[in-house]
């Protein structure tokens, strides 16, 4: 007798806006906290979860994301962290804004700008972060019980490929050259499983006027 598949959705929160995100920094793994405007950004979101019946949270180790996290779980939902669901590993362009990229890997970063997923010096590939991230859903699945609600705190970059992985489309190249807008701080993007159903896609419906004031990029990373 076959077992039922499980039912479970994810919700997909990228974290709260965080130091550096409104200079554009190539932050990846760096462990940044959050801005003032990400902290009131992890309260709204987690109202909003709240509200969801979330049974369990799932987040980045980076403390970006698991701060996001931090109200919906002090209300008693347990929280578990994995290293898979981190941002990008930049290398040697950690922590550096765009046009000091540029002038130090002028052929590199013409690349990058035109779609193709190159690796970071001493980095990571898009790609990387999907196989990944895509682990981390997948073995979480594997211990879930069905009717789970799982809040899923992660960054721009994972969630990007894990709602690319769920609607079937190829990666390509650079996540944000694909056909998926960069996602918004403290949003929530919805995937069905076992189907991989998008159920909900950057949602920033209630963050009212604390929507991000940076303008989105279309090169966020």
């Amino acid at each position: 007798m076959t077992d039922k598949p499980k039912r479970v959705a994810y919700l997909l929160v990228r974290h709260g806006e965080a130091e550096g995100n409104r200079e554009y920094r190539f932050i990846g793994q760096m462990d940044v906290p959050l801005s003032e405007l990400g902290r009131c950004q992890a309260d709204l979101v987690s109202q909003r979860l709240g509200s969801t019946g979330v049974t369990r949270i799932l987040s980045s180790d980076l403390q970006r994301a698991s701060a996001t996290m931090e109200p919906l779980a002090a209300t008693g939902i347990p929280m578990l962290t994995d290293v898979r669901l981190r941002e990008i590993d930049n290398g040697q362009w950690a922590g550096l804004l765009p046009e000091e990229i540029e002038h130090r890997w002028p052929d590199m970063w013409e690349r990058y700008r035109t779609g193709e997923d190159v690796a970071r010096p001493d980095g990571e590939r898009w790609a990387d972060v999907q196989a990944r991230a895509i682990a981390a859903i997948e073995s979480d699945l594997e211990r879930a019980d069905d009717g789970d609600i799982v809040a899923v705190a992660s960054h721009g970059g994972p969630t990007v490929a894990l709602i690319m992985w769920a609607l079937g489309l190829p990666l390509g190249g650079s996540i944000f050259r694909g056909p998926i807008a960069p996602i918004h701080n403290a949003s929530i993007s919805t995937v069905l499983m076992p189907s991989r159903r998008i159920g909900g896609l950057n949602d920033v419906g209630h963050l009212g006027a604390l929507v991000s004031e940076a303008k989105v990029r279309f090169l966020e990373r």
